[in-house]
């Protein structure tokens, strides 16, 4: 499981503990008998669903027990119910307002363990809206108050959540001394489930701020063996997908697949289409760096489809970047234009309505002139990114003409190539020919000049019988290999005969010979 869904379980479940773990002598059910006005506001708030009727429902319940001089104990138990639901509608300033109330009213009436409980809530509201340090610096109050009182369980909660909001400060050595601490104390009280969302915080940890795989497998492992002893097969499923992203990292593809195979078959069984999601992404992601990137492709599809039924914004978006770079690798340039224009446009969705969010916020939280400074950095980090999109987009059309330009030059190229081999050939020819030409003539040069020979001078050069036939078979235009034949000797016999010849008659050649026997 990521940081971020490991952050809002353990917030929950503060705000869980802090709400329904009170004493019988704050919420015992005497006590919420007694006081008929507060009966009949729990009632009528059980019904609401409208943001407008709750706000127009509390102020009136507030107002007539005011009028009526109530109990602290009785408003602190009016204002948490009314944070409690300002919460469950994500208003979180105003629930923050309520549980301030709660803190004082229970305070108050002496009820120190209640206020204290209050405080905790307001540090998960400011830890839900971003104000981590604030949240920090009162859940340190509240673990001074539990270690005074030596409340181990309180006391480990309150280090989970220092934990998780330094892990969202991006200080994983803090992330990690507070998580260690949570995991000591819950150790110590025998809470062994609870202790596996320590051990897989600390993997995240390790795994998404220190990259450190090892250790990341080492207490996701832990974390997994706890999950699967006590049943809790979402759970364990969520942490066997962690740790085939960790063996993925690792390179080690068989195990990844595994983890990842057994984690979605888990989430099918649990009809769970995020979850799904999230593991047909990462499926396809080991896909693609094996190199196989029809079935990478075909994951990741799936992947995508689901991720819009269930309408995670932060899937689409992961699944969209990856998509482009797979289709990309397959050269389908097209597509991955097209898909990282997908990508842009659901990250600029996402981004927009997390400021509108924020804007809202402000505009409960802060005047007009501070809410005004703050829509005014926001609209220019829209711009900036509008910016930081069309230079992305930029970029891709940019590969795309130098990928077509490559292969552009690389046609030319081969087609220059081929000219030239054409050519040579075509030259290679022209030289035979000409070769061939040359030699037909000088051959017909040859036969003229036997027909023309005189060999009446031949005796005035010493030449024996033999080298007399020799030379005339030569002034008749005949080969060595011919002259052989003819005279029943070898060739090397005839070499050194036309060599005789050559030396008596003072000439280097054929063509001399001939001229020198003919009075040339």
């Amino acid at each position: 499981m990521r940081g971020w869904a490991n952050f809002l379980i353990l917030l929950i479940l503060t705000f869980l503990i802090s709400c329904n773990n009170e004493t019988g002598m704050v919420n015992s059910p005497s006590k919420k008998e007694k006081n008929p006005l507060l009966a009949n506001f729990n009632h009528s708030i059980a019904k609401i669903n409208n943001i407008d009727s709750l706000y127009y429902l509390t102020d009136k319940f507030e107002q007539k027990l005011n009028n009526k001089n109530t109990s602290q104990k009785v408003m602190a138990e009016f204002y948490r119910k009314a944070a409690g639901k300002f919460y469950a509608h994500s208003k979180y300033e105003i629930s923050k307002e309520y549980f301030i109330k709660a803190e004082q009213a229970y305070l108050q009436a002496g009820d120190t363990l209640m206020s204290v409980k209050m405080k905790g809530n307001q540090a998960v509201l400011m830890d839900l809206q971003g104000e981590y340090k604030n949240a920090i610096k009162i859940l340190l109050d509240i673990s001074d108050y539990f270690i005074k009182t030596n409340d181990t369980l309180p006391l480990a909660f309150a280090y989970s959540n220092i934990g998780v909001i330094y892990e969202e400060l991006s200080n994983p050595e803090k992330a990690i001394y507070y998580g260690k601490k949570a995991l000591k104390l819950k150790r110590r009280a025998g809470d062994t489930l609870h202790m596996a969302s320590n051990l897989n915080n600390i993997g995240v940890n390790f795994d998404e701020l220190l990259h450190n795989p090892d250790s990341a497998i080492y207490y996701y492992q832990q974390a997994f063996d706890i999950y699967k002893k006590y049943g809790k097969i979402d759970n364990f499923a969520t942490v066997l997908n962690n740790l085939g992203r960790m063996y993925l990292q690792k390179e080690e593809y068989d195990k990844a697949a595994k983890n990842f195979a057994e984690a979605y078959h888990v989430f099918d069984s649990l009809n769970s289409s995020n979850d799904m999601a999230a593991v047909l992404r990462n499926q396809g992601e080991l896909l693609f760096y094996q190199g196989k990137i029809k079935p990478a492709l075909k994951k990741m599809k799936k992947a995508y489809h689901l991720f819009e039924i269930s309408g995670a914004s932060k899937g689409l978006v992961e699944t969209a970047e990856l998509l482009s770079k797979i289709y990309m690798a397959d050269g389908n340039y097209g597509e991955a234009a097209i898909m990282m224009q997908q990508y842009n446009n659901l990250k600029d969705t996402l981004l927009n309505s997390e400021n509108q969010a924020i804007i809202a916020e402000m505009e409960t939280k802060y005047q007009v002139k501070e809410k005004n400074k703050t829509i005014h950095l926001l609209k220019l980090q829209d711009q900036l990114h509008t910016k930081q999109i069309r230079i992305q987009m930029l970029f891709i059309g940019l590969m795309i003409i130098v990928v077509a330009l490559l292969i552009l030059i690389f046609i030319l190229h081969t087609k220059r190539t081929n000219l030239k081999q054409q050519k040579l050939r075509l030259e290679l020819q022209n030289y035979l020919l000409r070769f061939n030409e040359m030699q037909n003539k000088l051959e017909n040069k040859k036969g003229d000049c036997g027909e023309q020979a005189n060999f009446s001078k031949l005796e005035n050069f010493n030449l024996s019988k033999q080298e007399m036939k020799v030379i005339k078979l030569i002034a008749e235009g005949y080969k060595n290999a011919e002259i052989a034949e003819k005279l029943f000797i070898s060739q090397n016999t005839v070499k050194t005969h036309i060599k005789n010849i050559y030396s008596k008659l003072d000439v280097k050649n054929r063509v001399e010979a001939l001229k020198k026997i003919n009075g040339h």
